[in-house]
């Protein structure tokens, strides 16, 4: 036998007079700060680079494998392009580009700044071109492919314009111990390198991630203030009445129960309003523990109600409302108000096949009339 749609049975019912207010949104203040951060941090990263650059090109000059002229510009030109990507970064002036971090833009520089090495120094021009390939796989991480592949290509075009134009085939300085441990030294961290980059990416994942399920959260409290009586925690009008319809179309032959609390106006009036809200959420918190995990039940109007029992067969339906009943008659209402008792009448209606749930309703308001007409506080089926 058809059943309810799988959206509706694994619909989680709130406590009562719960809210479910939604995800406050970030600060636009504290969002451009956060992302500001993000920049400066990437930027960082490539100018620390850059640094330990020019420390090992220094040091590999001591040692007699390279220039004087290599390490000075690694050295300037970083701390030049470094100085004016923070400008751009920090007051905001990148904010008009399409890629705020200037990932392009950075990864170009730094890889030209590698490969203007390659032409410079050709002798440690091997370990130029590690951190090429290192610049690029960090910058990967930001970029999208339609924006990677023409920097890819330009990149490529410069490697092979700065191998063909150096003096010399790029090579590894290793003619004597001392550059030896130097390269090795710029080898392992190289590696390092590359392991930051790793974990670079891991921390981005983790944001997206982060992101991901709070916006994830922030759906399922939209649908459920979208779908759920602020009031009792019960569906809404739309939602159950949508979910008859669902289980129609579905192919379900579903019972429905309209519900009215008797003499509810008496409560109002008797005890005030604040009281009738809290018999409200009490009548609905007492309805929920006598259903079934696939039954539905939501506000149709006021102090009226409508079940959704996932059940063909009249018989179990009227078990399953009279359950209800019974549970609401027995209910310690003196706990929310001295004196105060309620009752509740049921009109019960098993769909026949071909009805739709106009129909349906139809014949269950009409029984949840005879209930009224016959003394209140009982189920009738229609």
């Amino acid at each position: 036998m058809p059943t309810l749609p799988h959206s509706l049975q694994t619909v989680p019912f709130p406590a009562a007079g719960s809210h479910l207010p939604p995800t406050a949104p970030e600060d636009p203040e504290a969002r451009a700060l956060r992302r500001r951060g993000e920049r400066m941090r990437m930027l960082r990263m490539g100018v620390g680079s850059c640094a330990i650059d020019a420390v090992l090109l220094f040091l590999l000059h001591a040692a007699g494998a390279v220039g004087l002229l290599a390490p000075w510009v690694c050295l300037v030109g970083g701390a030049l392009a470094g100085g004016a990507f923070y400008l751009m970064l920090h007051r905001g002036w990148s904010e008009r580009f399409a890629d705020p971090y200037l990932t392009g833009p950075q990864m170009l520089t730094a890889a030209g700044l590698q490969l203007v090495m390659v032409v410079l120094a050709p002798e440690v021009g091997v370990l130029s071109i590690t951190i090429v390939f290192i610049v690029f796989a960090f910058s990967a991480l930001r970029l999208t492919p339609r924006q990677l592949m023409p920097l890819w290509i330009a990149i490529s075009l410069g490697l092979a314009l700065a191998i063909g134009l150096a003096r010399s085939a790029p090579a590894l300085p290793c003619a004597t111990p001392w550059q030896a441990a130097l390269s090795a030294m710029w080898l392992s961290l190289a590696i390092g390198r590359c392991a930051v980059v790793g974990l670079y990416g891991a921390s981005v994942r983790q944001l997206l991630g982060t992101r991901n399920r709070e916006l994830a959260q922030a759906q399922n409290q939209l649908h459920a203030l979208a779908t759920r009586d602020e009031l009792t925690g019960a569906l809404n009008r739309r939602a159950i009445l949508g979910a008859l319809d669902d289980a129609l179309r579905a192919g379900a032959r579903p019972s429905v129960a309209l519900m009215d609390l008797d003499h509810f106006k008496q409560v109002n009036d008797g005890h005030g309003h604040l009281v009738g809200d809290t018999a409200l959420r009490r009548f609905v918190l007492g309805a929920v523990r006598s259903l079934r995990a696939d039954d539905r039940i939501g506000r149709y109007g006021g102090e009226e109600f409508l079940l959704l029992l996932a059940t063909s067969e009249p018989p179990t339906a009227l078990a399953i409302t009279e359950r209800v009943r019974r549970a609401v008659a027995g209910e310690s209402w003196g706990d929310v108000s001295d004196g105060l008792h309620i009752t509740v009448s049921i009109g019960l209606a098993t769909a026949r096949e071909g009805e739709n749930a106009e129909q349906l309703l139809q014949r269950a308001d009409e029984a949840l009339y005879r209930a009224k007409a016959e003394g209140r506080d009982r189920v009738v089926a229609g």
